[in-house]
């Protein structure tokens, strides 16, 4: 059985660090101390890769909180993993106001894991593959935001920049799949290249379609564009829902990530 290289767990647990530069209206803002990532919709961001010491700490939460507000975010989550440093980093931020981050759509623990070996294959009768044209990539996201029960706000974040987004997709560092049974879209997946392999950027299956091989459909679809494209590795920021599945597949475990809320975000001062 293959082994999951060093290189593979940096990229699973610390992906923001290595995607390739995302494209508009998506935005990574790097600094010495962190990596800022702010979506499409104002109730999204995230910062990773934190590299501060305690004494510095609190110049780096007010440097980060500076850019989340002066770009109008009204939510900003931190993901904190092995490599963070400070050591100890979710209580000295829980210490300063942060919490859990347990308001959808983020979860306050995600575990990194990594596929290293082909995943099973699907049952007969399902399909998935890159998305053709972009109605087929707004009814994707219609499917996405039904799925994942998004907020108006996001809703309209996310449809709004769907035309920008389609035209980043490249089958190199973009990717935008949908699974089909019986002529009919059921479920979606993202992926984005890096340079160990493709991370998972989300995927679902509407309710009524569950069970029927929908996800491995989409999941091994992933597999093959990693293999196409010589690095032959997925990793994904696993949550409650996609854990066990991700691991029936054979994904294994890297390291946990904790994520926690600024609750001073979208306050004034």
């Amino acid at each position: 059985m293959p082994e999951i290289s060093e290189a593979i767990r940096a990229f699973a647990e610390e992906p923001d660090r290595f995607v390739h530069e995302p494209p508009a209206p998506v935005h990574r803002i790097r600094r010495a101390s962190f990596t800022l990532m702010l979506s499409p919709t104002r109730t999204m961001s995230n910062v990773s890769c934190v590299r501060t010491s305690e004494g510095e700490l609190d110049a780096t939460i007010a440097e980060a909180r500076e850019l989340v507000r002066a770009k109008g975010y009204t939510r900003n989550v931190w993901s904190i993993g092995p490599s963070t440093r400070p050591h100890g980093l979710a209580a000295l931020l829980s210490a300063r106001g942060f919490v859990p981050a347990d308001r959808p759509p983020f979860e306050s623990r995600a575990t990194a894991m990594a596929l290293v070996r082909p995943p099973p294959r699907p049952p007969a009768g399902v399909e998935a593959r890159a998305v053709r044209d972009f109605d087929e990539y707004l009814e994707m996201w219609r499917l996405a935001i039904e799925v994942f029960n998004e907020s108006a706000e996001a809703a309209a974040g996310w449809l709004a920049a769907a035309p920008a987004l389609w035209e980043q997709l490249d089958g190199v560092n973009r990717f935008a799949y949908v699974a089909v049974i019986d002529r009919k879209p059921v479920g979606f997946a993202f992926a984005v290249g890096g340079p160990s392999g493709l991370l998972l950027g989300g995927g679902g299956v509407a309710a009524a379609a569950r069970g029927k091989g929908a996800y491995r459909a989409l999941l091994a679809a992933r597999w093959a564009d990693a293999v196409r494209l010589g690095k032959p590795a997925l990793v994904i920021h696993a949550g409650a829902m996609s854990r066990p599945i991700v691991a029936r597949c054979g994904f294994e475990p890297v390291c946990e990530v904790l994520v926690m809320e600024d609750a001073r975000v979208g306050q004034a001062g």
